[in-house]
């Protein structure tokens, strides 16, 4: 292990693991990682290493990659050691969130929300936690959460029972689902519920009891939401109910949206980025060589007066040039010949004897040029809006992401359960307002995940009453819709009846939207009919 890894400091573990950890560097890949260490005369090494291998084929973004595993021979005078290296997780722990006080109630739910559909991928392979604390919830900058020790932390279990594999996974998962709504009671209330199932945590204080119960979190903070204090009372309860496994907590825990973090998030990146930047400062001597090599002197240009005889020299060119161009300038216009005056010939010539025509009342005809109808172009959206006409929460804060011209950013609806939202709605979508009636020809739309279906209606006003679906495409991808002929309307729909889905999440997720035609001419007012006059 020595010849790749430089082991920098040692971390912090949970009591009784019998493990180290350690923060290192990769020396070959020039990269940092997590190095977590176990005498290999201990029990538990092969099954902490078995454990590690089989976590490596996990591909979900929100469990950190296992990079490597194995046995370091013994040192002189030392012993054996096994050994897994993961992948750096960047980010704030939910310990460390913690700290300044509890967090709001959306926040936690989609916090712990995020952490049990990873935990719920992992025990579709067999795998899972067992041991939950807050400092294994890590939020990145890049608005991932990340929950780390899957595999290797029930691997670490001191005694475990011996049953059946399938009640073994059954008591794992119920392990698991215990420790999420510890995590949602901790979030609520800055406090680690103290009972048995649970992994033991120093970084909080310890909650209230009941009975020997926690105390519910309503209890201690009013505006906790009847949902979530139910789902905490309930499984820290006498009679061992609420979720079973990961995936029926997130059932629960549906619909949530990571909007609460923006904040939050925004604050992280700009501090990684000014520790890149002082980082970079530190090194400069890496990047600047200390000595550079000698300017060589040249002596500076004088700046007095010239000299008289170049002053005239200078004086003769320029009047040569002027006298050149007087010249050419004259030449040019005397081969400019004058074009006779028109009408002139026609005055000298007597005047012609031809009566004038009678007075008529009726106007003379007008002509008009016709001129060509403006081509569609890029039309601006005055305002846009979530819409949600039967509720169910979806924010209109960030949809002015969709028509911001960056395609990096985006407007995400809530996670639903199935691609028909879970039952809960019929549809949603956005609003657009263009500020003016418009000759539409076109939508063009960039939206994240695959499948579904949304439709393009013209509506009245600024809500779906009385809209006209015009055109109908996938809701994931690139697509274009593209009415049979241009319509004319001020307010547009973006109106989502099946959700795509991304890495097996339900939700609408839309990059940009461009609007395509004219501007609608106002109406050509019509010139008054002649009254005729009485003879």
């Amino acid at each position: 292990m020595a010849d790749r890894y430089a082991l920098d400091r040692e971390l912090p573990v949970a009591a009784g693991s019998g493990t180290r950890e350690f923060r290192g560097r990769d020396l070959t890949l020039d990269r940092p990682v997590r190095v977590r260490t176990l005498p290999a005369a201990d029990p538990r090494a092969e099954e902490f290493l078995d454990a590690a291998r089989r976590a490596a084929m996990l591909t979900d973004p929100r469990v950190p990659r296992i990079l490597d595993a194995g046995t370091d021979a013994a040192q002189p005078g030392g012993t054996p050691t096994v050994f897994v290296v993961e992948e750096h997780v960047e980010g704030r722990s939910l310990g460390e969130l913690l700290s300044t006080g509890p967090l709001k109630p959306a926040a936690v739910r989609a916090l712990v929300g995020e952490v049990a559909s990873a935990l719920d991928v992992a025990a579709r392979r067999g795998l899972h936690h067992t041991r939950l604390t807050p400092d294994d919830v890590v939020l990145g900058p890049d608005g991932v959460v990340r929950v780390r020790g899957v595999g290797v932390e029930a691997a670490l279990e001191v005694d475990p029972p011996a049953v059946s594999p399938a009640r073994a996974a059954a008591l794992a998962n119920r392990a698991d689902a215990v420790g999420l709504v510890a995590l949602v009671y901790a979030g609520l209330v800055a406090r680690w519920p103290a009972l048995e199932g649970t992994a033991p945590h120093d970084g909080l204080p310890q909650s209230p009891t009941a009975d020997g119960k926690p105390l519910p979190p309503k209890d201690i903070r009013p505006d906790v939401p009847n949902d979530l204090d139910t789902l905490c009372s309930v499984t820290f309860g006498p009679h061992e109910d609420g979720p079973r496994d990961p995936a029926e907590l997130a059932l629960q825990l549906a619909p949530w949206t990571m909007a609460p973090w923006e904040e939050t998030l925004r604050r992280m990146r700009g501090e990684a980025a000014t520790r890149e930047f002082r980082g970079r400062l530190k090194n400069r001597d890496e990047v600047v060589p200390e000595a550079e090599p000698p300017v060589p002197f040249t002596r500076p240009h004088p700046t007095a007066r010239p000299p008289r005889d170049d002053s005239r020299f200078v004086l003769a060119i320029v009047g040569a040039v002027v006298v050149v161009g007087l010249v050419l300038a004259l030449w040019q216009l005397s081969r400019i010949s004058v074009p006779a005056i028109p009408g002139t010939a026609a005055a000298s010539a007597p005047a012609a004897t031809t009566p004038a025509p009678a007075p008529s009342s009726a106007p003379a005809p007008t002509t008009t040029a016709s001129t060509p109808p403006p081509a569609p172009a890029v039309l601006p959206v005055a305002v846009v809006s979530a819409l949600d006409p039967q509720g169910g929460g979806e924010s209109s804060e960030t949809a002015p992401r969709a028509v911001d011209g960056d395609p990096a950013t985006a407007w995400e609806s809530q996670r639903y359960n199935s691609a028909a939202f879970g039952g809960l709605k019929d549809g949603m979508g956005l609003l657009l307002d263009l500020g003016a009636e418009a000759d539409v020809t076109g939508v063009q739309l960039t939206a994240g995940g695959k499948g579904g279906s949304v439709s393009l209606l013209t509506a009245p006003g600024p809500a779906l009453e009385g809209s006209v679906p015009v055109a109908t495409a996938a809701a994931g991808g690139v697509q274009a819709l593209t009415p049979p002929q241009p319509v004319r309307s001020r307010y547009l729909v973006l109106w989502f009846t099946q959700l795509p889905t991304t890495d097996g999440v339900f939700r609408a997720s839309v990059a940009e939207v461009a609007v395509t035609g004219t501007v609608a001419a106002p109406p050509v007012p019509q010139a008054p009919t002649p009254t005729p006059q009485a003879p």
